[in-house]
């Protein structure tokens, strides 16, 4: 009897029966035949399971066994002309989910067990060989031996084998024979856990795991995977000896992720409920008041949120060009206006969310890191980073505007093409980063001028080629209201008296204090829905795909064609391609969260009402023009009139030294400038190096 309770005649004949169904033996015909391209066998846990569930456990509880086991049942099924040196592996897939295991909740108890790990790739090295059985020749008699090498450490004989020549009686020297030990192609890999697992801010935990054989070379870092493979306690490498192991995974298979939101497990029961949801007439602002449901109003913020967190479609175009589907959002506002709060829990509630902010958040940090890799040799590896981890989710950046300018840069190829190029340590690469995002950022002189606003360029620090591949663009601001401020109060007054009886004792009471009444008047702070059954409902909604109706489709034309003709007069481009594309992924989204497969009227009016409102937001603080330039341009069209007139002035009017400021006033006037825009457009010119000063007060073309 072997530990496991198996003869070691049961374990063969498990697997011959196994591996004797036709499907097998054509695999293992096929390997025999294209050795070694292809080297392994892979089996799934399914058809152990289907043979006897008794034996499929023990191949989980003792897989060192088992799989050397099956490893020999497979070479007694090849051709007998094999060489027994030559290896096939057995590779196992499909592993229950009892033996799925979190990093964090891996414990001794698991050590030498066939687990699944699930996580993304942060870290990958480069393939290398190893050493696997080595040939040593003595020194003295030339005796040749192998010596198994099961560590990363090159293990030596210790003594000589061969008895007549003496060697062993005396310490002696062996020399390696490198070319003829046997070598296996590894890779190390670094994996942490999904961010969709954790909550309540936990850091993500890591693990290190060896890929080897035919298998190494398949993952790169940002991969989502499971490493199905046994657990195993190395030393750690200190000077002095410890009793405390590092653990590793050595990998057996690895199972690549098929789709984007398979991690989370929707029970046919989940199933029926969220069915149940989608023919709720009041679902969409059933979902509205579950998102941040303590912050009050903002609710076109959170419909456009709602909107996000579905998303549009990806498509791949015949020429294999592709357009995203990501909704990109942007929230600019006053300080205390909750744009913070909305982001953190946005991160929470997406079923893949990422936080970070911009201040604390370098362009390695955002995009991808080299590092040294752990083989010793001192070679450079790439780490992913939060953008390329957010990879199919939602990316919160906080605090955009504090990126220094080197690292935002690093964000315009990841928001429009949804890659990240990296050249970095001599490793040119391309990650794959497609995800939405949700930004926040503040004004440059601490709140937000609305009268007259001009470019928001000249009131955020951020280049108008970033802000212009926002889908949406919200202007909060706090200006004192009466009715407002009294709502306002209000809510956060109940939120906190609501938080205060949360916390009290089940069945306790308070003089002069009516629970109940509180209870119920701060009702409509806690969220409509569940937040893990929102989580379940946005993750079944990825699997639509829905298509534009007729109607819907002249909705959006007629609308984008509407708003371009207000400009058609003067030339200002009021809209532009860029949100035509957002109309079109926001119709989508509204379709999506309906788990309708046909994008209806009422989609499409919902994607033009929010595009509208936030383009009417920039033209009231314009004067009433709607101008596309204020959000992508340093200067709005109003702005670049004036700025020839007060050009023209200055080549009309001046002499060889120039044109005094006075001067310039006095012709501006008859155009209608006042004095204070005039000095602006100076100002500005002259920081453009367009004019200069050749004495005080004096202005001459540059």
């Amino acid at each position: 009897m072997t530990m496991s309770g198996f003869q070691e005649q049961d374990i063969k004949a498990g697997w011959e029966a196994i591996l004797g169904d036709d499907r097998y033996r054509l695999i293992i015909a096929d390997t025999a035949a294209n050795y070694p391209e292809k080297k392994s066998v892979t089996v799934s846990y399914k058809d152990i399971e289907a043979y006897d569930i008794d034996f499929a456990l023990n191949v989980l509880e003792y897989p060192d066994l088992f799989i050397a086991k099956g490893k020999e049942t497979i070479k007694a099924s090849l051709p007998p002309t094999w060489d027994g040196k030559r290896e096939v592996n057995l590779r196992i897939v499909e592993l229950p989910r009892d033996a799925k295991v979190d990093i964090r909740h891996l414990r001794s108890k698991h050590l030498g067990k066939l687990v699944a790990v699930e996580g993304l790739v942060r870290k990958a090295t480069s393939v290398r060989p190893r050493m696997t059985h080595a040939l040593f020749r003595c020194a003295r008699c030339n005796a040749e031996m192998w010596e198994e090498q099961k560590s990363m450490i090159l293990k030596e004989p210790i003594m000589c084998v061969n008895a007549e020549s003496g060697c062993n009686k005396q310490a002696v020297r062996f020399i390696l024979d490198d070319k003829q030990s046997l070598y296996k192609d590894t890779q190390k890999v670094e994996i942490q856990e999904s961010p969709e697992g954790l909550r309540g801010g936990a850091q993500p935990e890591r693990l290190s795991g060896y890929v080897e054989d035919d298998i190494s070379g398949a993952i790169t870092a940002g991969n989502r995977v499971t490493m199905n493979g046994i657990i195993r306690s190395v030393e750690k490498p200190e000077r002095d000896k410890t009793t405390v192991f590092e653990i590793y995974i050595d990998v057996m298979s690895v199972e690549f992720e098929q789709h984007e939101y398979d991690d989370i497990q929707i029970t046919e029961e989940d199933e029926e409920q969220i069915l149940a949801m989608s023919r709720d007439p009041a679902l969409f602002e059933r979902i509205v008041a579950s998102i941040s449901p303590t912050i009050f109003g903002m609710d076109e913020v959170k419909s456009a949120i709602a909107l996000q967190l579905f998303g549009g479609c990806h498509k791949e175009m015949d020429d294999k060009t592709s357009i995203r589907g990501d909704i990109h959002i942007l929230l600019v506002g006053d300080p205390g206006v909750a744009k913070s709060q909305i982001l953190r829990y946005m991160s929470l509630l997406a079923p893949r969310g990422i936080y970070a902010s911009g201040k604390s958040a370098s362009a390695a940090g955002l995009t991808a890191a080299a590092v040294k890799d752990d083989f010793g040799d001192g070679r450079w590896t790439l780490e992913a980073g939060a953008l390329v981890l957010a990879d199919k989710g939602l990316a919160c950046i906080d605090e955009l505007d504090k990126m220094t300018t080197q690292d935002r840069s690093s964000l315009h190829e990841a928001m429009e093409s949804q890659r990240i190029s990296v050249a970095k340590a001599g490793i040119t690469a391309t990650l794959q980063c497609r995800c939405s995002m949700l930004a926040a950022a503040n004004p440059k002189f601490g709140r937000f001028e609305t009268e007259n606003m001009g470019t928001l360029n000249e009131q955020i620090d951020l280049p108008p080629a970033l802000m212009s591949r926002f889908d949406l663009l919200f202007v909060l601001t706090d200006r004192p209201d009466r009715v407002k401020d009294a709502e306002l109060s209000s809510h956060i007054l109940g939120v906190h008296r609501r938080g205060e009886i949360r916390q009290m004792a089940e069945g306790a009471a308070i003089d002069g204090i009516d629970a109940e009444a509180i209870w119920e008047s701060t009702k409509g702070v806690k969220p409509f829905y569940d937040v893990e059954i929102l989580r379940k409902y946005v993750a079944y909604s990825k699997r639509i795909v829905p298509v534009m109706s007729d109607a819907a489709t002249r909705i959006i034309q007629d609308s984008y064609l509407k708003i371009r003709d207000m400009g058609r007069a003067d030339g200002t481009i009021t809209i532009t391609a860029r949100q035509l594309e957002a109309l079109v992924r926001l119709s989508e989204a509204s379709a999506r969260l309906r788990l309708n497969r046909v994008v209806e009227e009422s989609d499409a009016k919902r994607a033009v009402g929010l595009v509208e409102y936030y383009l009417s937001e920039f033209a009231s603080s314009n004067g009433g023009l709607w101008d596309m330039s204020a959000i992508d341009s340093n200067y709005t069209k109003r702005d670049r009139d004036r700025n020839k007139t007060v050009m023209r002035i200055i080549d009309m009017f001046g002499s060889s030294d120039g044109i005094s400021l006075e001067e310039i006033l006095v012709h501006a006037s008859n155009d209608g400038m006042t004095d204070d825009e005039v000095k602006k457009i100076l100002r500005n010119l002259a920081t453009e190096g367009m004019l200069f000063n050749p004495r005080a007060d004096m202005y001459k073309r540059a």
